[in-house]
């Protein structure tokens, strides 16, 4: 009932408003019309309506539809269309005739318009906003010079009269007496609505960047596990009793600081990591790990690689890297990778390595340092080449942390074979003889081939001794016939050569 009334009057209201009928029309009656519709029809949206026939249940003309866009959009343009030059509104009807109690001053009926524009911004997506950002500074104008003060006297001099005393600083009601000093009802409404601008003026600024930079709003669809409890896990260094995984460091230091402890309501946890450099060979899944990261907590994602500090061509590189940082500071509560920038903060001890290079490694510093202080976002670093950084880079301090990505584990390939044969139509002893089999084979060849395959290989690994043992007898999937197919897939490893010197000579470097 409360939805379809107050639709009824948001209707009427703006019909007044255009046939110009300026004497039934109240800009405050429209609005708070505006605000009941809108809370009642997003709270009873198709599953509200009422019993015509009694034990019938809901007839199906009655239910509240979804709100209506386009009308909420034409009300919010009514609205700032009525605002005056000063920035606020006309008082409109009181909200009740009288008062009674009478002798002294206690206040007015009439809407203090801040609190109004601050009720709209608190129920409406910032993006209504958008067009009326010249309204909102109206308003913002008014507010700041509108404070006043008022002396707490310590002391009064009775020859002069001057009183002396600490200032209590707030806002009245130009519907109240001016006289009367600031207010505390009216000086709560003023800060409350500068503190809902300033929200939805932050919204807009980071929907423009991650815009900009061809970001993913996965905030829209609020947290996401599934993603996260999809990814494969992988080592800290060499497989070990008391190895870490990286799955278990990056939700110790993210995703319960910053997740778990908001959803009940608290602050950041304590020891939370706001940056860490991923570092480790191509292909294996450096870019999805930081986006499950996002998908996990509900944030937006925005990956930064090296034609965004190109856009601007190769002269232009260091003023381009400081406004891609500054437009990075408007982000909030967003995901950020800087994809394979090595380029840009190589070793200034490299010999031959020119003074433009130095300095753009000096300048990539003095950034990543200002947006780990923001504490507004997560970001990363991937790379396949860490010893290739400033050492300026990957010393204790300047990230949280020091990653090393590497291929899937034990568990995460035993997890990969256990996916294949677990759909093939077999009983499951014969699953699980295949499974124990599979497992002790990868662990007598760990060191030796199977822990370099990456993701893609594993899963070809996995696929051809499942297929192999499910066409066979129970006992034909041996060592042997396991070992010639990753001999076979071996001389095809992304690791393999110089790349697999460099996996073993790194993969101790994590630190966290």
């Amino acid at each position: 009932r409360s939805a379809e009334i107050s639709l009824n009057e948001l209707c009427r209201q703006l019909a007044y408003r255009a046939a110009g009928d300026y004497s039934s029309f109240d800009v405050i009656r429209m609005t708070y019309s505006l605000l009941s519709y809108v809370k009642a029809s997003e709270a009873l949206a198709e599953t509200a309506g009422r019993e015509i026939t009694p034990g019938k249940g809901p007839d199906p003309g009655t239910v509240v539809p979804r709100t209506n866009r386009r009308l909420v959009r034409a009300a919010l343009a009514a609205f700032f269309a009525e605002q005056n030059n000063d920035g606020l509104w006309d008082k409109g009807q009181p909200i009740y005739k009288s008062f009674r109690k009478s002798g002294r001053n206690v206040g007015n009926a009439f809407v203090f318009a801040v609190d109004t524009l601050g009720s709209l911004m608190e129920a409406l997506p910032a993006e209504d906003f958008r067009p009326h950002m010249d309204a909102l500074q109206k308003t913002l104008l008014w507010i700041e010079t509108h404070l006043t003060a008022d002396i707490i006297s310590d002391f009064c001099d009775p020859e002069s009269g001057q009183c002396y005393g600490k200032p209590l600083q707030g806002w009245v009601s130009p519907h109240l007496n001016q006289d009367s000093g600031p207010q505390a009802w009216s000086t709560a409404q003023a800060l409350t609505c500068n503190s809902r601008m300033r929200a939805v003026t932050q919204e807009l600024m980071h929907n423009d960047v991650r815009t900009e930079f061809n970001g993913v709003p996965l905030s829209d669809d609020g947290p996401k596990l599934a993603a996260w409890d999809r990814l494969l896990d992988t080592d800290l260094g060499y497989r070990s009793k008391n190895c870490r995984t990286l799955k278990d460091v990056l939700r110790e230091r993210i995703l319960d600081p910053f997740h778990s402890n908001r959803m009940k309501g608290g602050m950041v946890g304590p020891g939370a990591a706001y940056s860490a450099i991923l570092f480790g060979p191509p292909g294996t899944a450096k870019t999805t790990i930081c986006e499950s990261v996002a998908e996990f907590m509900g944030w937006d994602f925005v990956v930064i690689d090296t034609s965004a500090f190109l856009a601007d061509g190769l002269t232009n590189v260091a003023s381009r890297i400081r406004y891609v940082f500054e437009r990075l500071q408007a982000l909030e509560n967003c995901v950020i990778l800087f994809d394979e920038i090595e380029e840009f903060c190589l070793d200034r001890d490299t010999p031959g390595l020119g003074m433009e290079s130095r300095m753009l490694t000096t300048a990539m510093l003095t950034a990543i340092n200002d947006l780990r202080r923001a504490k507004k976002s997560i970001f990363f670093l991937a790379t396949n080449r860490l010893r290739a950084f400033d050492s300026a880079i990957t010393r204790p301090g300047r990230f949280d942390m020091q990653l090393f990505v590497g291929t899937p584990n034990l568990d995460s390939r035993c997890l990969q074979f256990s996916q294949f044969i677990g759909t093939m139509p077999l009983s499951e002893k014969f699953k699980e003889n295949a499974e124990h089999k599979f497992r002790s084979f990868l662990e007598t060849v760990w060191s030796e081939d199977a822990m370099f395959m990456n993701y893609l290989e594993g899963i070809q690994f996995a696929s051809a001794c499942a297929d192999f043992a499910a066409s066979n007898e129970e006992d034909a999937l041996t060592n042997e016939v396991m070992k010639t197919i990753l001999e076979s897939q071996a001389a095809v490893m992304t690791v393999r050569g110089s790349a697999r010197d460099e996996y073993t000579a790194t993969m101790e470097l994590s630190r966290f």
